[in-house]
């Protein structure tokens, strides 16, 4: 009685990360839109990256089941896409701040701040003392 011991191949899930993939998936385009919105486009970044370690998880899992990474590519390109916009929002936003701010500072800004809250507290102190 010979017995011979067959060792099959592991099974492949062909579902491996595909829960995950579908979550990075879906924060990558919700990151991408959010984007796009003005001053709060930077909030993006957010569930882009979120998105991201999602989405990479997926593909770890893909490769050590040798599943599909179609999804996981696919959230991983969107979540980056929507940090990179997100990114460059905030980068946009603090120049234009801080130049705005120069300028303002430049033009007598503060000046005629400081002068009208002299005004201001001298109303306040004259309508007190009668």
């Amino acid at each position: 009685m010979d017995q011979t011991t067959q060792t099959s191949p592991p099974a492949s899930t062909p579902n491996a990360g595909k829960g995950l993939g579908i979550a990075g998936l879906v924060l990558g385009i919700l990151a991408a839109i959010i984007s796009f919105i003005p001053c709060l486009g930077t909030f993006a970044l957010i569930p882009g990256i979120i998105g991201i370690i999602l989405s990479a998880i997926s593909m770890v899992q893909a490769n050590k089941a040798a599943a599909s990474k179609g999804i996981a590519i696919a959230g991983l390109i969107c979540s980056i896409v929507g940090c990179c916009l997100a990114g460059y929002q905030m980068y946009v936003l603090k120049t234009m701040s801080t130049k705005g701010i120069e300028e303002f500072n430049k033009m007598g800004g503060m000046d005629s701040l400081n002068k009208a809250l002299e005004e201001l507290r001298d109303l306040t102190d004259s309508t007190q003392t009668h």
